[in-house]
């Protein structure tokens, strides 16, 4: 195994970790509670969601474990298919994300969700760290597909 690949097993690893490590505190601590870390902004609550984001699916996990498992296999491919290292660590946390919610799918049956915002008085649907990884990853793919498409059209 190369040691780049080495590195990318250990980021990724770590990435779950941390995801199912606070997953697991808050489903020990905060079961009937929530943890107000800025008021009127951020607070941590326990949330099982039984479906997809925004709560979409309920109750079709067994729908929702193929299609992770299918997203999981085609980033898997990408990123043995890609050079850029970019590009690769953009998917790695797409990867840990799919991966860390997949964990909660099949051992649990649900994805635990906590970290809740509120804009404008208004409370925004509640996520956990592997969806923040998903959203960043999206995000940086995004923003390096953009760059290299203009980086393409300049040298033109």
């Amino acid at each position: 195994m190369k040691k780049g690949t080495i590195k990318l097993l250990i980021i990724i690893f770590l990435l779950i970790l941390f995801d199912q490590t606070t997953k697991y505190l808050v489903s020990s601590l905060l079961l009937d509670n929530s943890l107000i870390i800025i008021k009127n902004f951020l607070k941590f609550t326990y949330v099982e969601n039984v479906g997809a984001a925004f709560g979409i699916l309920k109750g079709n996990i067994a729908f929702l474990i193929i299609i992770s498992l299918f997203l999981i296999y085609y980033i898997i491919k990408e990123i043995k298919n890609n050079k850029d290292n970019n590009i690769i660590y953009a998917y790695s946390l797409v990867l840990s994300g799919a991966l860390g919610n997949l964990i909660d799918r099949i051992f649990r049956g649900y994805v635990i969700d906590f970290i809740s915002f509120t804009f404008f008085k208004r409370d925004m649907a509640v996520f956990n760290i592997a969806d923040s990884y998903i959203t960043i990853g999206v995000f940086l793919l995004i923003f390096f597909m953009i760059k290299e498409f203009y980086n393409g059209r300049i040298s033109d």
